[in-house]
C-alpha cells in the first residue's frame, strides 16, 4: 500500500455530515474545560514530572530529597518541577521543619495517573 492509498483510508471520500452527532458533540464541548486538560498535558509533557507523579501515586507523600533521588536530578531542578506541578493544581505540599513533603492534590489526579499509565502500556504493546 503506497502513501496515497493509506491517506485515502483516513479521509472520507464523500462529504456527509451526521448532524445529530456533530450537534451533540458541539453541545458537550461547551461544558468542558479543555484549558485545564491542556495544562495537565503540560504537566505530563516532561519525563521527570511524570516520574514524580508516578512516585507520588505510589506513596501518598514524599519529600523533595527523595523525589530528587528518584528522578536523578538536583534539589533545585526537582523543586522547579514540583513548583510547576503545584502551581497547576496537580500536587500539594507542606513543610515539616526543614523538610517539604509533596502529595498528589486529589484522588482524581491519582486515578488519572493510573489510567494514563495503563494507556501508555497499551500503546507500547501495540507499537
Amino acid at each position: 500500500m503506497n502513501k496515497i492509498d493509506k491517506m485515502d483510508i483516513d479521509v472520507c471520500s464523500v462529504t456527509v455530515v451526521h448532524e445529530e452527532k456533530v450537534n451533540h458533540v458541539i453541545a458537550e464541548l461547551q461544558g468542558k474545560d479543555f484549558a485545564s486538560l491542556s495544562v495537565l498535558s503540560k504537566c505530563l509533557g516532561e519525563t521527570s514530572r511524570v516520574q514524580i507523579l508516578y512516585a507520588l501515586s505510589t506513596y501518598k507523600e514524599m519529600c523533595v530529597c527523595d523525589l530528587a533521588a528518584i528522578i536523578d536530578a538536583s534539589m533545585a531542578t526537582t523543586s522547579h518541577h514540583l513548583r510547576f506541578l503545584k502551581k497547576n493544581g496537580v500536587t500539594t505540599s507542606y513543610r515539616e521543619g526543614k523538610m517539604v513533603y509533596y502529595s498528589l492534590a486529589s484522588q482524581e489526579v491519582s486515578d488519572a495517573i493510573a489510567s494514563l499509565l495503563k494507556v501508555s502500556e497499551y500503546l507500547h504493546l501495540i507499537s
